[in-house]
């Protein structure tokens, strides 16, 4: 069934631009970095390597599951089907879409 519906990474990938800010919801907290829900069967990671000021020791303090934030697209690759993320720096971006 799931085969005959559409893919919602295309969708995304159409209406979205590396570089462009969305909100979405904090997934899970790794250790390797956080996925967040960006919405229409779309998650995204921020690897901890690009959180920044956002120490790997103990990312768990600084990320709640369910909390709602600010994230940077900063790659889409949809053959592994992949999006990578990122913490907005301030001033860098103009506007925040909503993703859900």
């Amino acid at each position: 069934m799931r085969a005959l519906q559409p893919d919602p990474l295309q969708a995304f990938t159409a209406r979205t631009e590396v570089g462009q800010e969305l909100r979405g919801t904090v997934e899970k907290v790794l250790p390797f970095g956080v996925i967040v829900d960006l919405g229409d069967g779309v998650a995204g990671l921020i690897p901890f390597r690009e959180a920044p000021s956002r120490p790997a020791v103990s990312p768990v303090e600084h990320f709640v599951v369910g909390e709602r934030i600010a994230v940077v697209v900063t790659k889409i690759d949809p053959a592994p089907r992949r999006v990578l993320l990122s913490r907005p720096q301030a001033g860098r971006h103009k506007g925040v879409t909503s993703a859900t």
